[in-house]
């Protein structure tokens, strides 16, 4: 046999083995595609964690302002000279305590004169009822007695009252803020003594949008902080009737008892006001995917292990995880995977704690 005939049958035989052994692999690879088996291997798999929706207090973020709760300018209601003013420009007053004291001068001898009075007439009209018990006396002179001496009753008590109101006295616990006058000014009738804050309780006034001020009602717990880093804690204890005509907003106000020194009119605060009670899951942050259209949401596996998109609502954030809403009640979510599995796919979801697998 030739060198030719040698060459042309080796690339015949050649052929012939490549051609068999394409269609045995081709065979292969079709009853591998066909096994039940191949196929559930390739589901795939995800980590998750069962959610169950939770009540949460709602709370509406409010900035706010400062304010005294009782502002007086305490006025003199006598004229005269000031003798002493115990209390200063800054100081702090109890209920009662002594603010100015206005010169007695002869108002203590006009009380001794009204009481002296008082008792002559009371001893006239005595006398009269006496007289007339024994026929001795008009029924007029009785009566005229006895205008005497509600007369002087009444001058006696106006006499005390004036004496009294020589003593301007605070009104209510509070401090000094504005003091006009020095020892020896004359003070005509409403000329002021001193003006007065009441700064506790004190005020947190703010604004609350038509949408939110029907889930405030009074007595709600409010916790708040002044830039200062001050924490507070107050109730509502005023909601607005009427809206602002330019902003339409209501005003709201809180009562804060206890603020302390640092507490002072006209600071800046930041106060989360409860609005009502929602339902919300709290969950981590990296759960959150984007859809093809660009929504935020999560990706949960419904009872039929096919993962399902919703589109959620943060509600608010917090230290150990996010609240979001428009969920089930109870769902199983995908933390692990999220990213590569998509609408409608079929998956298996695994649930159990991390310590779990990690004890195994």
């Amino acid at each position: 046999m030739s060198n030719k005939h040698l060459f042309a049958g080796v690339i015949a035989l050649a052929m012939v083995v490549w051609v068999f052994s394409g269609e045995l692999v081709s065979n292969v690879v079709t009853a591998d595609e066909a096994d039940p088996a191949v196929q559930a291997s390739q589901v795939r798999t995800v980590r998750g964690i069962e959610s169950v929706a939770m009540a949460r207090q709602q709370v509406l973020a409010v900035r706010g302002q400062t304010q005294v709760n009782r502002m007086v300018r305490v006025k003199s209601e006598i004229p005269g000279r000031i003798e002493a003013l115990p209390a200063v420009k800054g100081s702090r007053v109890k209920a009662g305590d002594l603010l100015c004291q206005i010169a007695v001068d002869t108002r203590q001898s006009e009380v001794n004169e009204a009481r002296a009075l008082l008792t002559s007439a009371r001893l006239e009209y005595d006398g009269v009822l006496d007289l007339k018990r024994r026929g001795l006396q008009s029924e007029i002179n009785v009566a005229r007695a006895n205008a005497a001496l509600e007369t002087a009753k009444a001058r006696a008590q106006q006499a005390q009252l004036t004496l009294q109101k020589t003593r301007i006295l605070a009104p209510f616990d509070g401090v000094i803020d504005v003091q006009p006058i020095e020892i020896g000014d004359y003070l005509k009738v409403g000329d002021v003594c001193v003006g007065l804050l009441e700064v506790d309780p004190m005020l947190v006034v703010g604004q609350v949008s038509e949408k939110s001020i029907g889930g405030i009602a009074l007595g709600d717990q409010v916790v708040g902080t002044l830039l200062t880093g001050q924490n507070f804690v107050g109730e509502v204890s005023f909601i607005g009737r009427a809206p602002d005509a330019a902003t339409r907003t209501f005003p709201i106000e809180v009562t804060v008892r206890g603020g302390g020194p640092e507490m002072r009119a006209g600071m800046t605060a930041e106060m989360k006001v409860p609005t009502g009670v929602e339902t919300a899951h709290l969950i981590s942050p990296g759960s959150l995917v984007l859809n093809d259209a660009g929504s935020v949401g999560v990706r949960i596996v419904d009872g039929e292990s096919i993962v399902r998109f919703h589109e959620v609502e943060i509600v608010s954030e917090e230290s150990d995880g996010i609240w979001v809403k428009g969920l089930p009640a109870q769902i199983r979510l995908i933390t692990v995977g999220q990213e590569e599995v998509f609408d409608g796919q079929r998956v298996n979801i695994d649930v159990s704690p991390l310590a779990a697998i990690v004890k195994s």
